[in-house]
């Protein structure tokens, strides 16, 4: 683990944690395969890193980005550990609705949204009947200015510069408002951290930076 994006690569085992707690509605199989038969939809699926392990836990997954180059990435890693995942590079907008999902992640992606209301919007129009979405994102705070753009960017250099924007990171207030008006119910929020000396990502109590989401249809 190596590289601009090691602190995103380290954060997958706490983002399949938050995911495993929070699809108990979801009617899950067996503790070895928790996500069977589930289809799920990872946006802004990257070159896999989540979709990868949530196939591994049984899940028929699908991922979605406009990176042309991120989707060649996820293809042919998928394909050399024989993985069966459908890659499109596509933007959510424009995903037509013929195919729906239990369970549509979003990690790291609503501080990248111009328009977060159209962006939940189709998301709820893409989940099945008691489907859910889960993900995570930065909160709006002086903390998140400081430690997640200046330390992390700047300082730290755990992520390339100008990777975040901090007009368009949102609080878990306004989001829980903005699932709401979209119609999403049951909203959880959970803090999660992460330390530089250790590199490791741990849940926090507060949600002052990072946080986890999730809701159902």
């Amino acid at each position: 683990l190596s590289g601009p994006f090691e602190p995103l690569h380290r954060f997958n085992k706490i983002r399949i944690d938050f995911i495993r707690e929070n699809i108990c509605d979801l009617n899950t199989k067996t503790e070895t395969y928790p996500l069977r038969n589930l289809k799920v939809l990872d946006v802004g699926c990257g070159g896999g890193i989540l979709c990868e392990p949530l196939s591994r836990l049984g899940a028929e997954v699908s991922g979605i980005d406009v990176s042309k180059n991120a989707i060649k990435i996820a293809k042919l890693h998928s394909k050399s550990y024989g993985l069966k995942i459908n890659y499109m590079e596509t933007d959510i907008l424009k995903l037509p609705l013929k195919k729906k999902y239990d369970l549509v992640t979003c990690m790291e992606v609503l501080e990248h949204i111009d328009n977060v209301d159209v962006f939940l919007e189709k998301i709820y129009k893409l989940i099945n009947t008691n489907g859910m979405i889960i993900g995570s994102t930065i909160n709006k705070t002086l903390s998140s200015l400081i430690l997640g753009i200046y330390f992390a960017e700047s300082i730290l250099k755990l992520l390339p510069k100008n990777t975040h924007q901090w007009e368009k990171f949102i609080s878990p207030n306004q989001l829980k408002i903005k699932l709401s008006r979209n119609n999403f119910k049951n909203s959880i929020f959970k803090g999660s951290l992460y330390n530089p000396l250790n590199k490791k990502w741990s849940y926090n109590s507060s949600l002052n930076i990072n946080y986890f989401f999730s809701a159902n249809k």
